[in-house]
Formats: structure tokens, C-alpha cells, sequence
């Protein structure tokens, strides 16, 4: 099934992407020419494909492209046949998530697809770095959620300023600003709350499952007797008094039945800040995180 995906044309514009899977993807099934649009500097071979860079802004290059879309006969059915393999393997995807969520256990995972399912229409979501960006990507957001703007402070996949960034961003608009973030890049960068500023349009997501869980999932450091020490850096920090510090407003999850009124409490705005703290283990996070990689492969039409 995979071989029928593969792609005559591959259009590419902006950075990298997040999706380690899809760039793996598209390296084993490349492309017979791969464009990328960029208006100037240096472009960067992701999939390993590349056959031209055409040098103009993305939305032009796409009003003229699609003008001349017409074709018709045995083309145009090819191009639809396509789409009708990569639409029905969407749907079997989407069946398998749900069938997933069907039976679930308390985990990071159940909170974030619960989080994402409940987004206001119009807001910021800003995900740091790890594993609340990789959540977040699993799950995805639906089509019709063309409000709902997604920032990642992926960088050089450090965990510094995931935290000041989303702060900024509340401070200069008006609209809900939401951060999903994990307690280490939400502990190192508490001095992001530092200042005499009203922040009653920010809400933090908390993952905390004191520690790197990351660093349990990954090979290399996954693998070696320093891990917990250096990698993972276990800690038994919680957000309470930190809230209590700030004037923030505190909510605390620790099961599944939890879930859906402390989220009820969190999508109210008023005029504090606030913080959801969702306090798990590794083990039983990473066991829900493969268990949902499962469930999404044995549905996948391969």
C-alpha cells in the first residue's frame, strides 16, 4: 500500500517539519522531482530529493499553479485516484484513533487528545519542545480548526524558552494562548513569569512526569546506566507553589475521571493565569505511547 503513495511531484515550502516518520517516509519513497519554494538563501535537502528551487513567495507560486489545473482525461483521473488512496488512508487512521481512545487509561496521551478535542475555535497553542510537541503532532488537529494557530519551539531541539516564548505571544494579543509543555522545560524556564504583566489570556498544560521521559523512548541514551542521572534528570518538583507564587490560578490532575471538569475549569477565562498539572509515570506513559504507535500501524493498510 505504502509503494501506491508515493508521489510524481513533491511541493515543499517554510522549515523542516516535526514528523520524523513522515520525513522517513517520503526519503524511502522519493519523489520523481522535488520543488521547494524559497525567496532567497540557502535550502536545505530534507528529503533527500530535490530537483529545483524556484525562487518567489509560496502564495504566488500557488495562485499561478493552481490557474493552469485543467487537465482532463487520463491525467486528471490519475491525479484523482491519488488522492482517493491518500484520503482513504487518512479514514483508516482516523478509525484506528478513535478506535484507541475507545478504551482508554489515564496517561498524558488521554489528556492531550481530550485538550485538543475542546480548543476554543480561535486561540494560540503553543507546544514545547519533546514530547508535548510529539504528542500534540500524533493527534492532530482537524480540518475545520483553521483558527486554532500551532507554534513550536522546536529550534535545535533544546527545551530553553519554550515558556518566554508563549508568554511574549500572550502579551501581545488578546486572544486565548495556550502552552502544552512537559515540567522540564517548564521548570528551567520559570523565569519567563518574572515580570509586573497580567498574563490572564495565558493557560500552561503541564505534563509532569519528573523527568525527561523522552530519554526512555529514544536509542542512545535510552540504553546506557548514566540514563536516569544525566538524561532523564529525575526530579519531585510540582507546580503549586510556584502557582501560589505568581498569583496563577492552580488546577491538579492525577486520574482519569479528573479529566474532563478540571478541563471545564481550565477553558474558563477570567482574570488570572493558569495552570494545569497533570502528575504520571514514565512507565505508564511510555507503555499508553507505544500501545497508540500499535494501534495506529496494525490499521495502517501496508
Amino acid at each position: 500500500m505504502q509503494r501506491s503513495l508515493q508521489p510524481e511531484l513533491l511541493i515543499t515550502f517554510g522549515k523542516s517539519i516535526i514528523s520524523k516518520h513522515t520525513k522517513l517516509f517520503l526519503r524511502n519513497l522519493r519523489p520523481l522531482e522535488h520543488w521547494h519554494i524559497q525567496e532567497a538563501g540557502s535550502v536545505a535537502d530534507t528529503f533527500q530529493s530535490l530537483t529545483k528551487v524556484i525562487r518567489c513567495e509560496s502564495k504566488y507560486f500557488f495562485k499561478i499553479f493552481s490557474i493552469d489545473q485543467k487537465e482532463k482525461d487520463f491525467d486528471n483521473q490519475k491525479k484523482e485516484n491519488f488522492l482517493r488512496v491518500w484520503q482513504a488512508e487518512e479514514h483508516r487512521t482516523i478509525l484506528s484513533i478513535k478506535k484507541y481512545f475507545d478504551h482508554q487509561h489515564f496517561s498524558e496521551l488521554a489528556l492531550i487528545k481530550e485538550f485538543i478535542s475542546s480548543l476554543p475555535p480561535r486561540c494560540n497553542l503553543h507546544l514545547a519542545n519533546s514530547m508535548a510537541v510529539r504528542y500534540a503532532n500524533f493527534i492532530g488537529l482537524e480540518a475545520g480548526n483553521k483558527g486554532i494557530h500551532v507554534y513550536a519551539n522546536r529550534g535545535t531541539s533544546g527545551i530553553d524558552g519554550c515558556t518566554s516564548t508563549a508568554v511574549g505571544h500572550a502579551l501581545s494579543n488578546e486572544v486565548p494562548n495556550f502552552l502544552i509543555t512537559g515540567d522540564m522545560a517548564f521548570f528551567y524556564d520559570t523565569n519567563a513569569f518574572w515580570h509586573n504583566y497580567l498574563l490572564s489570556n495565558l493557560h500552561v498544560l503541564l505534563l509532569n512526569n519528573h523527568g525527561g521521559i523522552i530519554f526512555n523512548m529514544i536509542d542512545g541514551p535510552g540504553n546506557v546506566p548514566e540514563r536516569d542521572e544525566f538524561f532523564v534528570t529525575k526530579q519531585k518538583l510540582t507546580a503549586k507553589h510556584l502557582a501560589e507564587e505568581f498569583g496563577f490560578e492552580y488546577l491538579h490532575i492525577d486520574s482519569l475521571k479528573k479529566i474532563k471538569s478540571s478541563l471545564k475549569d481550565f477553558f474558563t477565562f477570567d482574570d488570572k493565569a493558569k495552570i494545569l498539572e497533570i502528575e504520571s509515570s514514565q512507565e505508564e506513559n511510555k507503555e499508553a505511547f507505544e500501545k497508540f504507535k500499535k494501534q495506529i500501524k496494525s490499521g495502517y493498510g501496508t
